[in-house]
Formats: C-alpha cells, structure tokens, sequence
C-alpha cells in the first residue's frame, strides 16, 4: 500500500513539473499600456513634451521630428488566428491598425493622425531585408568596437520562476523574474505577471505570437517604443502584467485588461479598411513627414 501511495505521489509530482500551457491559435486580447518618457527622451520638447525622431522603416534614409506629450497611454487590442493578426492602438496623439496576413506574406500599417488616413504595405521580404540591414549596423558597431578592444558577448535571458500568484484582470497570475545583461554589462530584472492556463502559438511570420509589448509579434504595438523585453516569448504561459524602467528615467507598466482565449473572430475582421491613402513600403517615409510637416504648419 505505501508503495503504491508513493508511486501515485511521484506520478502527481511529476504531472506538476512537467505540465504544459494550452496552445490556442484564436485570442482576443484588450491591453493597457503606460509610458513615462524620458525628460531629455529626443533632445525635449517646448510644451512639457518630449521629441523623437522615427525613421521611415522603409530605408528611405529621412527622419522626422515630432512632439509628444512626456506621459502617454494605450489601448490595444489584438485579434489572433492561425492565418491572420490584427493590432488596433488608440492614443490621445493617433490612432493606428496594423494587418498581417500570414496567407499572403503581408502586413498592412494604417495611421490615422492629425487630420489624415494614410498607410502603408510591407511584404515578409521588405521586413527580412530591414532585419538584414539591423543585424549589419549592429555587426559593423561590434567590428568597431572589438577594433578599440572592446568585446561582448550574447548573453540569453534568464528565467527564474516563482510559485508566489497575483490576480489580474479575474486570473491567478504566476510570477516569473526575466534576467538579462546587457552589452554594457548591466544586470536588469524585470517581474512578468503570466498566465500558466495558455498561451498563443507562434506562427512563420510572428516568432514570437505574443502581443507587441509583450516582447514580440510583427506589428506588435510597443516594441516600436522600446518597450519589450527580451525572453518574454520564453515563458511558459501568457504574460498579463510587467512594468519596465530603464536607468535613463523610461518608465513602461503593460496590463491585459481582458482576453478571449478561443474566441470567434470573422474573417471581415482583418479586411482592410477603406478610406485611407496606402502606399509600398518604400514611400511610407515621405509619406509620413508630409503629414506631420502638414500638423506643424497647422499649428503655427
């Protein structure tokens, strides 16, 4: 009889260690997010705001200038299913929506913002050739330095889990500490809040299913601000909480407000939208430093 009891423990135990997530390929997910933006963040702006100057994305070489309010809040929510993503980011400066389609290699940005509808069309092969001339700047910063004798290495994110939970959003969260160090040496921790219940299965063209913000996913909505944090597609289960802060006085608090697992999402859903002036990838540039030229003149 005890061994038997002692089997059945060690069995338990084992189904406990080794349980794994649920992988759904259909999610709705509702997202808060929350920046506080450096003082100096763009060289600072005249109205208590801060300036940044986006690159066009699309090799055109032009950059912009723009202002911003220091503290900024976005509501997102993010449409999954097996052949299609849709992200929709609503700010108090611009609305935007961004449409992959996985079928046809292809991700649609709209952005709609001071008066305008405007966007532009990118193809998986426009967003392999941007990661290629990444990946060369970042080789060539590396040779250079390696050429003053400095030299670093790829360190992977840490994972530490904890059985310590919290609710978010009416779910029993898990805690999870990513550690990193950086190419300059410094240890950072970020505390992840996630759901071990599910998670979102990865496709081609999103390594990483999980919300922009949430360390990954083409079109994701908060990558493109600095925001994500490496090793987040790492953790088993689906990230519902995290706030990062960055020595320079960034400040960035993420919650998932609400998510359907395995909802029922029409394919009307990721249909492009009419009324907005699309164009290739290539002249998203242009295209967007005539549209804030346009709001600053309007301004003045």
């Amino acid at each position: 009889m005890k061994q038997f009891l002692s089997i059945s423990a060690c069995l338990l135990l084992a189904t406990a260690v080794f349980a794994q997530p649920k992988v759904v390929d259909k999610a709705i997910v509702k997202v808060k997010t929350e920046i506080i933006f450096p003082e100096n963040f763009g060289g600072g702006g005249d109205r208590g705001g801060v300036s940044i100057t986006p690159t066009d994305g699309g090799g055109g070489g032009g950059m912009m200038s723009m202002s911003m309010p220091r503290e900024m809040e976005t509501n997102t929510t993010m449409y999954y299913t097996p052949n299609f993503m849709r992200v929709e980011s609503l700010t108090d400066f611009g609305n935007n929506i961004v449409i992959t389609d996985r079928v046809n290699k292809k991700t649609t940005t709209l952005i709609e913002a001071m008066g305008r509808k405007t966007g532009f069309v990118s193809t998986d092969a426009d967003a392999e050739a941007q990661r290629a001339r990444m990946d060369s700047m970042r080789n060539l910063r590396r040779d250079s330095l390696a050429a003053l004798g400095i030299s670093f290495k790829d360190n992977k994110p840490e994972l530490i889990y904890s059985d310590e939970t919290k609710k978010v959003s009416g779910f029993t969260c898990k805690k999870v500490t990513i550690k990193s160090i950086g190419q300059n040496g410094q240890v950072s921790e970020n505390v992840i809040w996630y759901n071990p219940d599910f998670k979102i299965a990865p496709t081609s063209t999103a390594p990483s299913a999980n919300p922009g913000g949430f360390g990954g996913g083409r079109g994701g909505g908060m990558s493109m601000m600095g925001g994500s944090i490496a090793g987040l597609d790492l953790i088993n289960g689906f990230p519902m909480e995290y706030e990062m802060v960055r020595g320079n006085g960034f400040k960035m608090h993420m919650t998932v407000l609400k998510i359907q697992p395995d909802a029922q999402i029409d394919d009307k859903t990721f249909e492009v939208p009419k009324g907005f002036d699309i164009k290739p990838m290539g002249q998203g540039g242009d295209m967007m430093r005539t549209i804030f030229r346009n709001g600053r003149a309007s301004e003045n």
